[in-house]
């Protein structure tokens, strides 16, 4: 809604102002995202984060549910909470694709990449995966030009029959562009690690 943008866009300039060196302070942003006071606590920058493709400059929003206490964090939010976290996720990276389209003069894509290493087959919040599962299925309608591909990577052995069912969760147009490797991140241990300036960017 009006409000996540309106706190998006007001974090962004924060972030661009409370910097020298022309990189984003995140913390404005982290703070700034709908109920950061319990959602910052479970879900971190080793767990999640936005970087660049050293490629293309595509930015690639990385998350790791396996490395989070998802039940712990449900019992605290509600799956409305929860989406609206993601969509302002989604709304900041949007706002930062058009700036750096405007910068370089090419329209730069979100790629979302899935590292499912140390997924559990059983158990879980499954109040969190309606939430990622929902504000999917929004954030495709509401960036259909900025959506690049959704990587899928280190799913457990044992997952592989269920993919046919987890595909049954998210749009024809997120499913048509997923890609499944193993490998990528999976020695990498803090995401922070592949952002700018760090010791894993060979990963991407």
């Amino acid at each position: 809604g009006n409000a996540i943008v309106t706190s998006a866009r007001t974090a962004i300039n924060a972030a661009m102002q409370t910097t020298e060196d022309g990189k984003f302070n995140n913390e404005p942003i982290r703070n700034a995202a709908p109920n950061a006071n319990i959602i910052n606590e479970y879900l971190t920058t080793t767990q999640c984060i936005t970087t660049s493709l050293p490629s293309t400059n595509d930015l690639i929003y990385c998350i790791r549910a396996g490395k989070i206490d998802d039940k712990g964090l449900m019992s605290k939010v509600s799956i409305d909470q929860m989406v609206d976290f993601f969509l302002y996720c989604k709304e900041v990276n949007a706002m930062v694709a058009d700036m750096r389209s405007v910068q370089s003069d090419s329209l730069l894509k979100i790629v979302t990449c899935n590292d499912l290493k140390g997924v559990k087959l059983v158990g879980g919040s499954s109040d969190f995966r309606a939430s990622l599962s929902a504000a999917s299925k929004k954030a495709n309608d509401l960036y259909p030009s900025l959506n690049g591909r959704t990587l899928m990577l280190n799913l457990p052995g044992l997952l592989g029959p269920l993919v046919k069912i987890f595909k049954l969760l998210l749009p024809k147009a997120v499913t048509e562009r997923l890609r499944f490797e193993n490998g990528p991140l999976s020695k990498v241990e803090d995401l922070r690690d592949v952002a700018e300036g760090g010791v894993g960017r060979e990963e991407f």
